[in-house]
């Protein structure tokens, strides 16, 4: 267990809806961003993402960072961050957690920025929480494919079983949303979740939502999307 009862239920007290604001990135921001994207080191991830992983609280402190965190403390207030990624794909994001063993933060706020899209898609976030480390949802079956080798990838462990989530409902997933945004996993992947909400990723927006709750990308590639730039930060109490 990463934590105890009275650190997770401070984490569960301060569970909020996700909120999308519109329009709000500064154009010099964005410019801004891309630059440090362009310049930055690049992980390819055995999970498929290409990224640039900054982290604020090891890292010496860019202009570009300042900016940032100037920026999104607007909207969330009072917060440390324990780690930022610049993440590439041409395939969706799983379902996840944000959290880290290292620093066994006091989980607040994700901050997602996209960056470049073709057109708009689409960003879940789920009512379920899982407190004891990051961790991908395998519900259902086995790490397979090239991506899914291995029990754990990149600090994230294949939590096999939902049951082991807060919240969890046991119930079968809605088909309905499942056709509609997620089938580029199988069905059996969302037993027992529940949408918290399904949101608009489009640059120049931000989404924050908390930090401790499952979440994943909508299927872009059924749209015609080929890919998708984004920046994520993640924050704690």
């Amino acid at each position: 267990m990463l934590r105890t009862e009275e650190q997770k239920q401070a984490i569960l007290s301060r569970l909020e809806p996700t909120k999308v604001y519109e329009n709000v990135v500064p154009k010099d921001l964005m410019s801004d961003l891309l630059e440090a994207w362009e310049a930055g080191p690049k992980n390819h991830k055995n999970t498929g993402p290409v990224t640039y992983d900054y982290y604020p609280n090891k890292d010496a402190h860019t202009d570009w960072w300042l900016k940032a965190d100037k920026f999104v403390t607007e909207f969330i207030g009072d917060h440390w961050t324990f780690a930022t990624n610049f993440y590439k794909v041409d395939q969706p994001h799983i379902l996840h957690n944000d959290d880290s063993v290292r620093w066994i933060p006091d989980l607040y706020k994700t901050v997602v920025i996209p960056l470049e899209i073709e057109k708009p898609t689409n960003f879940a976030v789920f009512d379920q929480c899982y407190l004891d480390g990051p961790v991908k949802l395998r519900h259902g079956g086995q790490p397979k494919h090239k991506n899914h080798d291995k029990p754990q990838v990149y600090y994230n462990q294949d939590l096999l079983d939902n049951s082991e989530l807060i919240g969890y409902t046991g119930e079968v997933f809605d088909e309905l949303l499942y056709n509609k945004y997620f089938t580029h996993l199988p069905i059996q992947r969302f037993t027992g979740l529940t949408v918290e909400q399904i949101v608009e990723w489009k640059p120049g927006d931000i989404i924050v939502f908390d930090t401790a709750r499952i979440h994943c990308a909508a299927n872009f590639l059924e749209t015609g999307i080929k890919q998708k730039l984004g920046y994520s930060i993640f924050t704690a109490k």
